[in-house]
């Protein structure tokens, strides 16, 4: 019995991962940019909102969004095709098709030179239409001529800027009355993106950030084309097939090919954020299996690094404290009766606001943790969890009697927080939000209190 249970459970497993597996096929061939990971696009979809309480009407909305669309942050991306694709030319082993998907890579490339980690053009439109979203789903926050005020806070990033700045001037436009301050400084990264530093137990006090930013090693440039070692983990056969004209000489000349594979998906997955190219790569040449194959090393490592997995998931949720406190204290001023405060609008990164997501048990769909090579078997999607342009917001509702509820959207979407019940649907008292806050506060700290006075007892 005991071993027909344990092949039944084995089995279902199986099935399970399976049935992820070609779930994540059918999510690129419903939109193969998706592969993108943390680089996909914003997805726009229907806001659909739980009616408050009666009684309840939204006064205030405290928010943080990621930047939105960029260019990649170095134009190497896609030097390993480039470099392939020039030499096998010199061998006149291109297809015409080999020829035309070169020259997309090249002009990706030369779409970026001197705009390295700069917004796009989409990411500015993402911003703006995410205040117009905004403006029109909560009118009574920003119609409420007593509560007038906006405060803006930028990580000092240039492309969170300009995403500010594209965010602020839409509000601007749908509410005139409004009156707006901006500030991006050095001080405020402290919680606007803590996790430039994560600190682990016993370790020293935080080092100053240098004013310069941290130096980087020069990288010598490659000379000339050498194959590429190793074994492909896939068989790319149909993929290059039609770029040559004969495929063996091309994988002899070439070695493991997956290098060169890897480059061009790259690239295609930075299309979408450029899309005044007109550039398309994923779509024309990659099948949905072959886009599964390649994007799941890149979503396990952004949950690995940013998410609340089993490996790194204590350090995450403990470097990302100082933004929970923020969102706390900035909720106390703000609901004051002499506070004229209409939003706190934060603008930031996916390496701060995923880690938000993790401390507050939300950054799997389903609550779980788990070791991160598994976070792609088992549902968890980077291009749904930490796309360009991710927010949170925390709207703010006050009744007849003065008590205040409170709801969190993650995305526009309203979500539930595992530990609290809500009063009704999406809602929640504030106080006892606020203590919930605090005790994931408390939780996350733990192990370096521990650690602080076990060493201070050790000195």
């Amino acid at each position: 019995m005991k071993r027909f249970f344990l092949t039944s459970l084995l089995l279902a497993f199986c099935v399970s991962l399976n049935a992820q597996q070609e779930e994540a096929v059918r999510l690129f061939t419903e939109n193969p940019d998706r592969s993108s990971n943390n680089m996909h696009s914003y997805e726009f979809n229907p806001i659909r909102d739980t009616p408050a309480p009666k009684g309840y009407k939204a006064f205030y909305i405290s928010h943080y969004g990621r930047h939105g669309s960029r260019y990649e942050q170095n134009s190497t991306f896609a030097r390993r095709a480039q470099q392939a694709f020039a030499y096998l030319d010199s061998l006149h082993l291109l297809t015409q098709t080999g020829k035309e998907l070169w020259d997309k890579v090249e002009s990706v490339v030369d779409a970026h030179k001197g705009m390295e980690g700069s917004l796009s053009p989409r990411g500015a439109q993402e911003h703006r239409t995410l205040a117009a979203r905004m403006s029109e789903r909560f009118p009574d926050i920003f119609k409420n001529k007593k509560r007038e005020q906006v405060q803006c806070f930028s990580s000092t990033s240039f492309r969170c800027i300009v995403s500010m700045n594209n965010f602020t001037y839409s509000l601007k436009e749908k509410r005139p009355h409004l009156q707006m301050s901006f500030t991006s400084a050095e001080r405020f990264m402290a919680y606007i993106n803590p996790s430039l530093y994560i600190p682990r137990p016993g370790d020293p006090p935080r080092p100053p950030f240098p004013a310069g930013g941290f130096p980087r090693p020069r990288q010598e440039q490659p000379s000339g084309f050498h194959p590429f070692p190793g074994e492909p983990g896939y068989d790319f056969t149909r993929f290059l097939t039609p770029l040559f004209t004969d495929l063996g000489a091309a994988l002899k000349a070439m070695g493991n090919p997956e290098p060169f594979v890897r480059a061009i998906f790259t690239t295609g997955g930075l299309c979408q954020l450029i899309d005044f190219l007109g550039v398309e790569i994923l779509r024309t040449y990659f099948t949905p299996e072959e886009i599964a194959y390649l994007w799941a090393d890149g979503n396990d490592s952004i949950y690995r690094m940013w998410g609340g997995s089993a490996e790194n998931g204590d350090v995450i949720r403990y470097a990302i404290c100082p933004l929970l406190k923020d969102f706390i204290e900035k909720a106390d001023v703000a609901l004051e009766d002499n506070s004229h405060m209409a939003a706190d609008l934060r603008f930031g990164h996916d390496t701060s606001i995923l880690p938000l997501f993790a401390l507050l048990g939300v950054d799997d769909p389903q609550g779980r943790i788990m070791p991160y090579k598994e976070a792609h078997k088992m549902g968890w999607y980077a291009f749904f969890q930490v796309p360009m342009a991710t927010n949170i917001q925390m709207v703010f509702y006050r009744g007849k009697k003065g008590d205040v509820l409170t709801k969190i959207l993650y995305n526009e979407k309203e979500i539930l927080l595992p530990g609290i019940q809500p009063v009704s649907g999406p809602y929640y008292s504030w106080p006892e939000l606020k203590a919930h806050f605090y005790q994931l506060i408390e939780k996350a700290s733990e192990p370096w209190t521990r650690a602080a006075a076990a060493a201070k007892e050790a000195a």
